[in-house]
């Protein structure tokens, strides 16, 4: 049986409306003994959902309580198994989609803040954009009225802040999850005026995918989908010219190594400089397309019988920064020479 909401929270669902001092009063109630219980956390769905009119105080303490909740409060501590997952999505999940964009706000901010959680939880996320991509409205497009089927700038720098978001826990790669929705995305829009951002996003993501499907490399995927910057540290320089011939992937690769490198300061230089070879050596290896990435990626972008833009990108990007390129994956090659 569901616990009965306070008699102040039944106010305000009663009004449809929480006030900042409402937002106050909440959180003397549901915080009084000090941690978020079930019974709390699905009184703060219902409020969420129920009022229309909310303080932006409420958003940020909705997203703060329940990411306590999720995250921090149920056990093991900061990490976030199947049956959470699929109890939070149910919660915010009333009829196939997310419904406010505090509930998406909670959903990155967990992602963020987990030290763990199943690629279920971003792929969802992810379609939560497709949708609103597909249909023109939603939670990313704050009621304006565009046109379905397009990807606008807003839509790309959302999919980007989940896709970093589920970064935060370690994982290396593009999921095989995040990568099929963004091709769903990607199919859904052909020949339509996206913006160039998507190209940009898309193609860094699927080849982070590809090429670092093995798992080698010891960076994290924020470096694959963020712009390569001159690498700023002698020794690194140092080390890193002994290749003048490595390619751009490499370097974008190489220029997120600097903290790790930094990281070894305690070590003396000979022995930094062994360390960044041993990382620079391992970013080269899981650059190279085996056969079933290769399979993987000619099967998916066949799957329609097209060649988008964003499609094309992708194998431009690989052909020209993989040292090691499979021959399934050359009579896709080819059509882009």
């Amino acid at each position: 049986m569901q616990n009965p909401m306070p008699p102040a929270l039944e106010a305000m669902l009663s009004a449809k409306a929480i006030r900042a001092t409402d937002t106050t009063e909440l959180r003397r109630i549901l915080y009084a003994d000090n941690r978020i219980g079930d019974a709390e956390a699905s009184w703060l769905f219902r409020l969420n959902t129920g009022c229309a009119q909310k303080d932006a105080s409420f958003t940020a303490f909705f997203v703060e309580a329940l990411t306590d909740y999720i995250v921090f409060q149920v056990n093991p501590e900061g990490y976030i198994n199947e049956a959470n997952a699929l109890w939070l999505m149910k919660q915010i999940d009333h009829d196939g989609k997310v419904d406010t964009a505090q509930e998406l706000d909670l959903l990155i901010n967990i992602l963020e803040k987990a030290k763990s959680a199943p690629d279920g939880l971003c792929a969802y996320a992810l379609r939560q954009v497709k949708d609103a991509v597909l249909h023109g409205e939603g939670v990313t497009r704050s009621g304006k009225q565009l046109k379905p089927g397009v990807v606008v700038e807003a839509d790309v720098e959302l999919l980007r802040r989940i896709l970093y978001a589920y970064a935060g826990g370690g994982n290396i790669g593009i999921t095989a999850a995040e990568a099929e929705v963004l091709f769903e995305i990607d199919e859904a829009t052909p020949g339509s005026n996206n913006h160039p951002s998507w190209t940009d996003l898309f193609s860094k993501a699927i080849a982070s995918h590809i090429m670092m499907f093995s798992g080698h490399t010891p960076v994290s995927r924020e470096i694959a989908l963020r712009r390569a910057a001159a690498l700023e540290t002698p020794e690194a320089k140092a080390a890193a010219s002994g290749n003048p011939g490595k390619p751009e992937f490499v370097e974008m690769m190489v220029d997120g190594l600097r903290d790790i490198y930094a990281m070894l300061s305690g070590k003396d230089r000979s022995e930094q400089a062994k360390s960044f070879e041993r990382l620079q050596a391992g970013i080269t290896d899981s650059e190279r397309v085996t056969e079933s990435e290769a399979r993987w990626l000619v099967n998916r972008i066949n799957r329609d019988g097209k060649l988008s833009d964003a499609e094309r990108a992708v194998l431009t990007f690989i052909k020209r920064e993989s040292p090691d390129i499979h021959p399934a994956l050359r009579p896709l090659l080819d059509k882009i020479a």
